[in-house]
């Protein structure tokens, strides 16, 4: 076993009996802070898997009666940030992503209108196969942005009809 630190982003502030609720659930290794208006648990989980800590860490806070809203992530972020984090120019970036420049197959956003915002993951690993970086994405981000991405695509779908049918995509 081994401890696992992350953070889940619930529904609401728990008054004190939701307090009470979250650690009679089994979040008793969890720190709530409320951080601009957002409901966050910081959990040190020990578990034998950082999947099952996550896992049981929803379940937990879910049987207490909140909603998990996500995982906190620094996955999604805009070109200038890829740019640091790759230690290119902005405008080498962007050339980039916009197949001006390089082989082509820049991951597409995530977002549209406005800000564009990509996951760093993809990023990093397309950066890795075409351009021959070593950007430092380990597992552990990949995960917890992983993770990220079905909570909210399950709350999404909560009352889809067609949300079985979608979840067959997970088992690809």
């Amino acid at each position: 076993m081994r401890n696992h630190e992350f953070t889940l982003i619930l529904d609401r502030e728990p008054d004190d009996a939701g307090l009470d609720a979250l650690f009679e659930a089994g979040c008793d290794d969890g720190t709530v802070e409320i951080q601009t208006g957002v409901t966050l648990v910081h959990f040190t989980r020990d578990a034998p898997s950082l999947g099952r800590a996550l896992v049981t860490a929803i379940q937990d806070c879910e049987r207490a009666g909140f909603r998990v809203e996500g995982v906190q992530s620094d996955d999604l972020v805009p070109l200038r940030t890829i740019a640091e984090r790759l230690g290119r120019t902005y405008e080498s970036v962007r050339l980039l992503a916009t197949a001006r420049r390089g082989p082509g197959g820049f991951p597409a956003p995530l977002s549209s209108e406005g800000w564009s915002l990509y996951s760093w993951s993809q990023v990093a690993d397309w950066s890795t196969r075409y351009l021959d970086a070593r950007p430092a994405v380990n597992a552990f981000e990949i995960e917890i942005a992983a993770t990220d991405h079905l909570v909210r695509a399950r709350n999404m779908l909560q009352d889809n009809a067609e949300r079985d049918e979608l979840l067959k995509l997970l088992g690809t």
